[in-house]
């Protein structure tokens, strides 16, 4: 007696592609490398740091090719997911800060998004836990303003007196300066308006017959704002072969110099030329 027995096909069961989770899509996974490119730069990150995190994540959502430029003003990818080339371009703005902290948090981020792999949703929670953990508060930047000012007006040769002088003109320079960024201002007006408060205010204290030394509490005051890390990090770009980056940032540099030059120039030449 013969048994018929009806063999169907055999079906794989659906799984997720290529390992991309199936409740993620390839412009969610796209954004997520975007996103994370773009804070990387923002921080102070080396420009090929960011094409690299953005390459290793695209690979881990399961992009078979990936294809990635970035300058400090522009990111530009072009990833396949299997389903045809997806281009994407971003933005980038706010290049200029420098926050390690926030660097090393972004970065222990990447390599846990390439291991879990999580949906845009938790991607952005995340994202923003990362930002809130390593941010300082206005206080404590206030403080690291005054005691900057305070030390190197100090080191250079200034009094106690004059170390405390300048601290104080550091505080309200910090503050218009944050406030002036946040209207959007240009940051070469920006910079040249707070350099012409700091050098007045150190005028005027001069002016009212404490004895101080002007020329120091000026100093102390120039090195809040004194672009040296920018500097550095274009000399950093050029030697690692990021060329347009490395010239961004070293025009931004110069241009910066130049507005604190002209900013305090100014504000001695308006008191009669003397300091």
């Amino acid at each position: 007696m013969e048994n018929n027995v009806t063999l169907e096909p055999v079906t794989e069961p659906e799984t997720e592609s290529e390992g991309v989770p199936a409740a993620i899509s390839s412009e969610d996974a796209v954004f997520i490398a975007m996103e994370m490119g773009k804070r990387i730069l923002t921080c102070g990150g080396e420009v090929h740091r960011a094409e690299e995190t953005i390459r290793r994540i695209c690979t881990a959502y399961g992009a078979h090719t990936v294809d990635v430029d970035a300058i400090l003003s522009m990111i530009i990818l072009t990833a396949d997911f299997g389903n045809g080339d997806l281009t994407s371009f971003r933005r980038v703005s706010d290049v200029g800060g420098n926050n390690l902290g926030r660097l090393a948090k972004l970065n222990a981020l990447s390599r846990r998004i390439c291991a879990t792999k999580p949906i845009k949703e938790e991607f952005l929670a995340l994202l923003d836990e990362a930002e809130k953990s390593s941010s300082i508060s206005v206080i404590m930047k206030l403080l690291g303003a005054a005691l900057i000012s305070f030390g190197f007006a100090w080191y250079f040769g200034g009094s106690l007196l004059d170390g405390a002088l300048s601290a104080l003109i550091a505080i309200p320079m910090w503050l218009v300066l944050k406030l002036l960024s946040r209207s959007n201002m240009n940051a070469i007006v920006a910079k040249f308006i707070v350099c012409f408060m700091g050098g007045v205010g150190a005028l005027l204290i001069g002016r009212t017959g404490i004895v101080c030394n002007v020329n120091m509490i000026i100093i102390g005051d120039i090195m809040n704002v004194v672009p040296g890390v920018v500097l550095t990090n274009s000399l950093r770009d050029l030697f690692g072969g990021d060329i347009m980056s490395g010239l961004f940032r070293l025009c931004t540099a110069l241009l910066d110099a130049v507005a604190i030059a002209c900013g305090y120039a100014v504000a001695i030449l308006i008191f009669g030329g003397a300091v």
